[in-house]
């Protein structure tokens, strides 16, 4: 299995007691968020440069999705597996940020309940029992109707279709949307060529 160097998806929060040394809870708690941030920005980074090199394209994607995604998948795994994914790994009036999460199970899946509970609690995520040999289109018409409500309609269809076999779905989606801190200042901005899904179009660009 490949892993992704550097991927900071988990917050352990501990209490260490030393002789003239006690941290508390908050201290300590405050430093995990600290480090998680990090990780995931540099996460990001790599991403990016794994993404980017060698085209000319433009890249979009969302580290959000990728951790928030492992971070679920981590609490189904044991051993190694977790081993090497472990390895790789405010709000504002301003701008919309939303984040949804959903996990759809084979019936013939048993997903241990533990699990199932930290999901819910910690990503919020909705665990679903289904039956893909039977009911793959329909399923696959649930999923795109729940992706292009979530993604604000950014995001029409998702699947076009699920093997009979398939047995775990992992989704998650998010929607953005806000205004540049700093605007483009209209004098400089002219009409310039913008790749997008290997098309080409005029759009406003600064100079």
């Amino acid at each position: 299995m490949r892993s992704i160097s550097v991927f900071g998806i988990f917050l352990v929060i501990c209490i260490v007691a030393c002789a003239g040394d006690i941290s508390t809870a908050e201290d300590v708690a405050e430093e995990n968020l600290q480090k998680l941030a990090l990780a995931n920005n540099e996460l990001a980074f790599n991403l990016h440069r794994r993404l980017s090199s060698g085209s000319s394209k433009n890249v979009f994607f969302s580290p959000l999705s990728i951790s928030t995604a492992f971070g679920m998948l981590f609490y189904g795994t044991r051993g190694k597996t977790a081993e090497e994914l472990r390895k790789s790994g405010d709000s504002s009036d301003e701008y919309v940020l939303n984040s949804a999460n959903a996990i759809l199970a084979d019936k013939n899946l048993e997903l241990i309940e533990e699990y199932k509970h930290k999901v819910e609690e910690l990503y919020r995520a909705a665990v679903r029992s289904v039956d893909f040999s039977r009911e793959a289109p329909k399923i696959v018409t649930e999923i795109n109707e729940w992706v292009n409500e979530k993604t604000n309609g950014k995001i029409e269809k998702l699947f076009n279709e699920l093997s009979a076999d398939t047995l775990l779905v992992l989704l998650n989606a998010v929607y953005f949307k806000g205004a540049w801190e700093t605007q483009f200042d209209p004098k400089k901005t002219r009409m310039a060529s913008f790749t997008i899904m290997g098309c080409n179009r005029e759009q406003r660009m600064y100079r």
